[in-house]
């Protein structure tokens, strides 16, 4: 049986992308996946996902960022099509609040442009939302959205087009590290490797249960509703948006196409024991907490829903990433608890990843994501 240098398991948004690194590396890589990607059993689905870089989560986040976006751009020249969309973003919320606090902490020390509103400018200049007393908005030009699908599709394309090869359907059970390669037990045969890379979502809180870390599995609505106002359109120049109320945080983008405006609520979330209990049910009381912000912020936009997707976010208990090489395992390297918002990372995240299972090195400013912050 032949042993590739680097076997990948979980081939979504940093798992494709890694995969295409790797193979771009000339490294002989397999990815597997439980799935057929791109799928919508995972995290990695739902057409949209959105870039910024004034990130409010923490500062340290902004030069991987500028990684990410460069990796963004290299990754529409591989497609020759146009994977990121900058509408801009606009994030509304207390001044003192985490979203608008943060936004200003990392603009201000990483010198990052952005355009501030008070709460009575907001409608002016961005008709159709309706913002609450006592708010701020911060508009960043420069972000938007990523075409979520496409992009892993086209790393996909590009790490086979390098001789990757790729075993969709394929769960891995469970992994042995054998000293000089690691060995996958699959549901159909063994897969070894020199290296291993675990990109596997929601399915890695089995994988690498031996960090110690615990991690949470939340179930997440998306819901697209009817558009016939012109202030909700991409056309009209309306930006992605997110905006922190007493209610909640919940974000939305502007109508691309025929599904309507996207809208979701970031917090909250139905808590899963396991992948496995995922499904596409609906959540009455989500859809009816999202319809609520929609009728007091969004008030001239339909009621009438027309597409309903579910997500997973996978948790840690500081909801910042897990990324790194395993202490124990000096061969076994892992993205994991992005915490719902590692999407915009994944050029970065697998190009990072591939650096590790190549190198044993990288560049990525990734440090303070070491699981070693929790021992």
């Amino acid at each position: 049986m032949s042993v590739y240098d680097v076997a990948v398991i979980g081939t979504g948004g940093v798992g494709s992308a890694a995969l295409y690194h790797l193979a771009q590396a000339g490294a002989n890589v397999i990815g597997l996946d439980r799935f057929a990607p791109p799928h919508s059993r995972g995290s990695s689905h739902g057409d949209t996902r959105v870039i910024r870089m004034a990130y409010f989560e923490h500062p340290d986040y902004v030069p991987l960022l500028q990684q990410a976006y460069q990796g963004w751009h290299a990754l529409e020249e591989l497609a020759g099509k146009q994977l990121y969309f900058p509408t801009g973003v606009l994030q509304i919320g207390p001044e003192q609040g985490d979203v608008i606090a943060g936004i200003r902490q990392s603009a201000t020390k990483h010198n990052l442009a952005i355009e501030s509103f008070t709460a009575s400018e907001i409608p002016r200049t961005f008709p159709g939302v309706q913002s609450p007393e006592n708010v701020v908005g911060i508009l960043e030009r420069d972000a938007g959205y990523l075409l979520v699908s496409e992009c892993i599709a086209t790393y996909l394309t590009g790490a086979k087009q390098l001789g990757t090869t790729l075993l969709a359907d394929t769960p891995v059970e469970r992994w042995e590290d054998q000293g000089n390669e690691f060995v996958l037990y699959t549901t159909g045969n063994t897969v070894r490797a020199k290296q291993l890379v675990i990109c596997g979502g929601a399915w890695a809180a089995q994988l690498i249960t031996d960090l110690g870390v615990p991690l949470t599995i939340l179930r997440k609505h998306l819901y697209w509703y009817a558009n016939e106002s012109p202030h909700y359109t991409a056309q009209s120049k309306f930006p992605v948006f997110l905006m922190e109320t007493p209610q909640g945080i919940y974000y939305g983008f502007p109508q691309i196409d025929s599904q309507g405006v996207k809208l979701a609520r970031h917090d909250g979330g139905e808590p899963l024991a396991h992948a496995k209990l995922h499904s596409q049910a609906e959540d009455n009381a989500d859809q009816t907490s999202v319809e609520n912000f929609l009728s007091r912020y969004l008030p001239r936009l339909s009621h009438q829903r027309i597409r309903h997707a579910a997500c997973m976010y996978t948790l840690t208990p500081d909801q910042h990433f897990l990324l790194g090489t395993h202490p124990a395992h000096p061969g076994l390297h892992f993205a994991s608890g992005l915490s719902g918002h590692g999407f915009k990372f994944a050029s970065a995240l697998g190009m990072a990843l591939a650096d590790l299972a190549t190198t044993g090195q990288t560049s990525a400013p990734i440090g303070f994501l070491s699981a070693t912050r929790f021992s």
